[in-house]
């Protein structure tokens, strides 16, 4: 398991709306944040109150603060195999502390190294992320 907590990371703002979305309903369920290296990630989005639902072997976390200015990536995370429940205790704990209000969740990570490059790529700038 691995975490960045440097400065948020704010990508134009604020994250996109999948545009075959709009005005369906499930605008909120899906957002499009763009990594540092400019790849697009599809995020499922989840209010930080309920557990987002998560295949570690797959995921990419993002803790995000969202505002009337704007969202903006406080840290991300890769979850571990095994006690998924204790561990997002102590990641929204961590995530309450810096200000987040939601999670979102990258699940289209096809590799371990597609996982790893994810998590660095959304990872606010200069956090030193270690995966």
């Amino acid at each position: 398991m691995a975490l960045s907590t440097a400065s948020p990371h704010v990508l134009a703002g604020t994250p996109h709306v999948l545009a075959a979305l709009v005005r369906t309903g499930l605008e909120d369920l899906f957002r499009v944040w763009a990594g540092a290296s400019g790849r697009r990630y599809i995020c499922s989005v989840y209010p930080l109150s309920e557990p987002p639902a998560f295949d570690c072997d797959r995921a990419v976390v993002a803790a995000v603060r969202k505002g009337a200015g704007g969202a903006a990536i406080v840290f991300v995370f890769q979850p571990s195999a095994g006690d998924e429940a204790d561990e997002l205790r102590g990641w929204t704990q961590k995530a309450r502390q810096r200000g987040a209000n939601e999670w979102h969740v990258h699940l289209l990570a096809e590799s371990p190294a597609a996982r790893k490059f994810a998590a660095r790529d959304l990872a606010p700038p200069g956090s030193g992320f270690a995966v």
